[in-house]
Parts: structure tokens; sequence; C-alpha cells
């Protein structure tokens, strides 16, 4: 992977959006239609439309991840995309199949979760040791031996976070498009030709998809596409720092854009740890659960996480475009993130606070 990678031309670019909209759709629509006229693989349907109690299809993953990939081979077969990048589709092609892997066992099968957990680490290892590191932080801070533990750390964090926030129709897929679209934003400002392009197929399977997830949902990502759009996405942000632009503000740029995954994963693990119970475990204490205990619908739901992202998005493009006209502009927006964090959480507390008055109110009349 190299810095001084030729631009792709412009046309490309919409290309490979459409082209992987288009496949992504057609996949969706037909592996709904298989599913619901041909009864394929009853058994693990059965038991997600129990533990969803409605009926719903599972593995939407695999359109999304077939669509992403069909696109960025044709392309490069094609000579549309430069052939020096044939080794990095090459190790993105065998972590999200690995990762896909594990995703489709884990929807038939339902994986331990601490197997689950220990195939994620060995996976992001190997990509590790394929040329997806964090060397570095800044420019100043060199990690060595470090480098494998935060990598793997960001690889296994990030994957887990779409997974544990994909609990409601639509959400996971739509922050990550939210994601998706910012991101390629960013890296076409700053010409970071890989990354740009792989974010703007991305964010075309990922739309094509979300048409037919939004609630009420015919088909969910399930583990085969949370697991593997959040390696997607870990790997993608992962290029600038891999490519050498080690400014701090590629660092801060994906959590912000994936800052409601990672607050949410954050929570769980340690409200789990504090209670002494263990982190795999699950409850109903996720955002969209509490904004769901507060009343609102899963649409309304979801509307309101999507303001939420679509505004830190927007903050970030904000801040990659005027970076350089602010002094220390990196702490002040990292406190003014920090600041909002904190505002949102409380205006949430008091509702749920609110809320249990009135019910006790209620009790007592």
């Amino acid at each position: 992977m190299t810095t001084d990678s030729p631009p792709i031309p412009g046309p490309i670019f919409f290309l490979g959006y459409g082209f992987s909209l288009l496949a992504a759709f057609i996949l969706t629509f037909t592996l709904i239609l298989i599913f619901s006229r041909l009864n394929i693989l009853a058994r693990p349907l059965n038991k997600l439309m129990i533990a969803m109690g409605k009926p719903v299809i599972p593995f939407g993953g695999i359109p999304v991840i077939l669509s992403f990939l069909f696109v960025l081979w044709v392309f490069y077969f094609a000579g549309w995309i430069n052939h020096e990048n044939l080794r990095l589709f090459q190790k993105i092609t065998l972590g999200v199949t690995m990762m896909m892997a594990l995703g489709i066992y884990d929807d038939i099968y339902q994986c331990p979760p601490k197997i689950k957990f220990l195939c994620q680490i060995i996976i992001a290892i190997i990509l590790f040791l394929a040329g997806f590191q964090i060397d570095r932080i800044g420019n100043v801070i060199e990690l060595g031996s470090f480098s494998i533990l935060l990598t793997v750390f960001w690889i296994v964090g990030i994957t887990n976070s779409i997974n544990l926030v994909d609990g409601i129709d639509g959400l996971a897929s739509g922050l990550i498009l939210l994601s998706c679209i910012t991101l390629s934003f960013v890296y076409l400002d700053r010409d970071m030709v890989e990354a740009s392009f792989l974010t703007v197929i991305l964010t075309g399977s990922v739309f094509g998809f979300f048409i037919f997830n939004f609630p009420p949902a015919k088909i969910i990502l399930g583990d085969t596409g949370s697991l593997s759009l959040g390696l997607l996405i870990s790997l993608i942000t992962l290029l600038p720092l891999s490519q050498k632009f080690t400014d701090e503000i590629y660092y801060l740029i994906p959590i912000i854009t994936l800052l409601i995954p990672i607050i949410d994963t954050t929570s769980a693990f340690f409200r789990r740890v504090l209670k002494g119970t263990s982190p795999f475990s699950k409850d109903a204490k996720h955002l969209h659960h509490r904004l769901a205990k507060l009343g609102f619908s899963p649409s309304k739901t979801i509307f309101i996480l999507f303001i939420i992202c679509f505004y830190f998005n927007l903050t970030v493009l904000l801040t990659v475009y005027n970076i350089d006209l602010i002094p220390n502009f990196i702490p002040i927006y990292f406190l003014f993130v920090i600041s909002n964090i904190a505002i949102l959480l409380y205006i949430l507390k008091r509702l749920e606070n609110k809320k249990q008055e009135k019910y006790h109110g209620n009790l007592f009349e």
C-alpha cells in the first residue's frame, strides 16, 4: 500500500457506487424471494423468528458483502483500478470471508460468545500480520511491540460495536451508511485513493440493503452481516494509518463517525463488569432499548440516533475542512465532542427519571 497511488477518475467512483447499490438491491431482493418462496434453511429461520417475535430473514450481510466484493474485483480485472492494489484487495477479501463464515456459523448454530470472541482475535492477528497495522499515534508516539495490541483492539472492538448495536431494524446498517458517506467525503478530500474507493462502493452496497432493512424489516444483517461489516469498516479506517497518514485527526475521525456504536459497546462492557456479570452476557440497556422504553417506536428510535450520528458526522466534515485555520484545533474539538456526549447522556437520563417519576406517581393515585 502506497501513499502515491494514481488517482481514480471521478466517473469510476460513480459507477462503483451505482453498481454496488444495484448489485446489493438485486441480491437482497433475490435472497428474500428465495427464502420466502422455498423456505430454505427453515431451522435457523424458525429460531430467529422465535427470538425476534416476527417473520424475518437472517443472513442479510451476504448480499452486502458479495456486492461489495463483486464490484471490487470486477473493477480490478476491468483495469479501472491500479493493479498495485492486488494484495490489498486479497487481504480484505480474505479477512471479510473469514469473518462472514464465522457470522454464518453463529447465525445457524449460536456460537458460544467466548469462542466467537477468540475467533475474532485470531482473524485480527492474521490481518495484522498481513499489514493492517497501527504503528504510531500522531507523529510522536511509536507503538513498537504495542502495535499489535492496539490494532487487534481496534479491529475486534469496531467489529463487536457494530454487532452489538444491531438490535433493532435498520439501526446498524443506517449508522454504517452515514459513517461511510462521511468517510467518503473525508478520504476524497485528502486524496486517499484506496480508502475513498472502498468506502464509496461500500456505501452503495449498504444502501442497496438498507432499503429492505428499514423498519419493519424484511431481512436483517444477522451476525453474518454485522460482524463482516464491522470488520470491513475497521480495515478501511486502518488504511490511512497503514499508509502513513499519521496526524491525530485520522485517529479521531473514525471514532467520531462510529461514535454511537462505540459509546454503546463501551457502556455495555463497563455496565456488565461493574455488575459482576460476564461482558459477553446480554441485557436490554443499550441505547435503542432505553429509547424504546421511553415510548419511542422503532422508526422514531433509529431516527433519533441517526440525527445524533448525522450531527457528529457533520462536525467531522467541518473539522476536516477547517483544521488548518484554528491553532490547537484537535484538543478543542475533542473537548467539544466529550461535552456533547455528556449533554446527550444527561438528557437521556433526565427523560428516564421523569418517566419513572410519572410511573410511580400513577401507582399512588
